[in-house]
């Protein structure tokens, strides 16, 4: 039975010791890290603020859905920033700001 729940795919990066501590710490208590993520996050969320909601877009106003569509596509780009394994390669370096620079524009 499905009850909303859903996966998110992620990457966790530790050293070789945090992963040797987190296998044996894993086997000891007869747990999955999926389990293990699980629970954290569900107690780390129980203690935080509901964020405040994003408002809609007029959707009569041109300017404002493609001022939202850009800002997805923002968001969307820059969590490739980030990841030490896989550098962003520099065209989308440079795609990011232009993406940043049509944002600023279309918000005045």
């Amino acid at each position: 039975m499905d009850d909303g729940r859903y996966t998110i795919s992620t990457r966790i990066y530790l050293t070789v010791a945090q992963r040797t501590k987190l296998d044996g710490l894993l086997r000891l208590t007869e747990q999955s890290l999926d389990v293990l993520l699980t629970d954290l996050l569900v107690i780390y969320l129980a203690d935080q603020a509901n964020p405040p909601a994003e408002s809609e877009p007029d959707l009569t106003d041109a300017r404002a859905v493609e001022l939202a569509g850009r800002r997805r596509e923002l968001r969307r780009l820059r969590a490739t920033l980030n990841d030490p394994y896989n550098p962003p390669p520099p065209w989308l370096i440079t795609m990011i700001a232009d993406l940043e620079a049509e944002i600023a524009r279309l918000s005045l």
